[in-house]
């Protein structure tokens, strides 16, 4: 039975450059996960105001024996 876990990595609007993001996806790539895609998902400011941020979307899966 394949199991799924994802991860939800919130990217800053100013300091989420491409070589901050290279980054992120090879520590992550070593812990088995893999990229999906970047979602634009509601969340919350500091003043906890809504708005909308760019999220980077990874994947692992697990295979059990049944």
């Amino acid at each position: 039975m394949k199991t799924f876990e994802y991860e939800l990595i919130r990217m800053e609007p100013v300091s989420s450059d491409i070589d901050t993001v290279q980054t992120i996806l090879n520590e992550k790539g070593s812990e088995g996960f893999r990229f999906i895609v970047v979602q634009k998902l509601w969340t919350q400011d500091d003043y906890g105001q809504p708005i909308q941020r760019n999220f980077l979307v990874l994947e692992k899966t697990d295979e059990d024996d049944l």
